[in-house]
């Protein structure tokens, strides 16, 4: 509707082509690096800095054959609700007493095929 109104092609505010400053760029290649070698990273920064642009660029990841990527972005929700949200993104149907269990082996067998895994949380900071 906003873009018959006003004439535009593009839909406001939407991001198609992600475009990262040259210091996301560099801390995208220290995730990745981080990811492949099984280790864990934590972004942290006043709001603002583009720690959510970054998490969309790594999302867009998920279309290479070599990584997965796994994210949640409602974290205001308590951690079952979380741990149904990334086995929604991992697409697992399990049970409310197999989903922890699941959930770990659903990684493992990303790690067996020697994927690159990204399991992301937005907005980790609002969590218990």
């Amino acid at each position: 509707m906003i873009n018959a109104i006003f004439g535009i092609t593009q839909t406001p505010f939407k991001r198609e082509r992600l475009a990262l400053l040259p210091q996301q760029q560099h801390i995208a290649e220290i995730i990745k690096i981080h990811a492949q070698q099984g280790g864990f990273s934590g972004i942290i920064g006043e709001p603002g800095v583009g720690k959510t642009v970054l998490r969309e660029y790594i999302e867009r990841l998920n279309n290479e054959r070599e990584c997965t990527v796994v994210s949640c972005s409602r974290t205001l929700h308590t951690y079952r609700q979380i741990l149904w949200q990334l086995a929604e993104s991992f697409k697992l149907e399990t049970s409310e007493k197999q989903i922890e269990s699941d959930l770990i082996q659903a990684a493992f067998a990303q790690v067996r095929e020697r994927k690159t895994l990204y399991i992301l949380i937005d907005e980790a900071h609002l969590l218990d």
